[in-house]
């Protein structure tokens, strides 16, 4: 059966909360292909008003594919590029296993280290 919203059953939902000058941006569900363009609309949006720290919470994401990563990498260097700071926050476990074997944990500052774990 077709999927009546056309995205494979993907899901990305993205909250803003501004806290003085840090912005927290949340994200639950699934950070791929079919779903980043609203993640990405919004990181664009504070970049362009030049919001000076960016936390972005990975601590519900379920997936994140290489379009996501992407995303992150690109992210972070806009932030940087124009003198803002842009850390992850609790990264799930998947997301942190991406992020190591994929040899970009390091790149990005990270806070609270992961959800839930036990180290």
């Amino acid at each position: 059966m077709p999927d009546p919203e056309g995205d494979g059953g993907q899901h990305l939902s993205v909250t803003v909360d501004k806290d003085g000058d840090l912005v927290v941006v949340s994200a639950a569900g699934e950070l791929e292909y079919g779903t980043a363009g609203e993640l990405r609309s919004v990181l664009l949006g504070l970049a362009h008003d030049g919001t000076p720290r960016v936390a972005l919470d990975l601590s519900a994401i379920d997936f994140v594919d290489s379009t996501g990563i992407s995303l992150l990498v690109q992210a972070k260097q806009r932030f940087e590029a124009q003198g803002s700071e842009f850390v992850l926050r609790k990264p799930s476990h998947r997301v942190r296993r991406v992020l190591e074997v994929s040899g970009l944990l390091e790149l990005f500052g990270v806070d609270d280290l992961t959800a839930g774990s036990d180290r």
